[in-house]
């Protein structure tokens, strides 16, 4: 036989053969949980412990480099980092400090802004039964485009 023929042959069962190569190599790998927690101090791995098991997942799937990060943060900027997206809590985790703190800025004034729209939004308290039920009539005293007319007497 050439080796003309020979070459696509072979380069074909390489093809085949590595797919099956891949898949015995990531069986022997160890358990992502396994790694995940066993550097987490005993403080850590307490509040990991009580996260539900969706969040332990999560927290499970990001680069140790983000897992890190995150532990390195105060406690109101872990529970913002729930709310962001993974791809997002990976980019922010390998950013230079100052443009971490930059991001963190944002973040921070973007939940405040959420959370001051959300408190303004509902009544903190319902109005008394009696107003609820009639709307006013009084112009209120505000409102420079209301002025008080005197009351004139007229005959009857």
């Amino acid at each position: 036989m050439r080796i003309v023929t020979l070459i696509p042959a072979a380069a074909a069962a390489a093809l085949i053969a590595f797919p099956a190569l891949a898949q015995d190599e990531a069986a022997s790998a160890p358990p992502v949980e396994a790694t995940a927690t066993s550097s987490l101090d005993a403080q850590q791995q307490a509040s990991y412990d009580a996260w539900p098991a969706a969040q332990q997942a999560q927290y499970d799937a990001w680069p140790a480099d983000t897992q890190t990060y995150f532990w390195a943060l105060t406690p109101d900027r872990q529970e913002l980092f729930w709310r962001i997206s993974d791809s997002n809590k990976v980019t922010l985790s390998g950013l230079p400090a100052e443009q971490q703190e930059q991001a963190w800025a944002q973040i921070e004034s973007q939940a405040a802004a959420m959370a001051s729209g959300a408190t303004t939004a509902a009544p903190t308290e319902a109005p008394p039964a009696d107003m609820a039920a009639e709307p006013t009539t009084d112009p209120t005293p505000e409102d420079p485009a209301v002025t008080e007319e005197e009351p004139t007497q007229e005959p009857m």
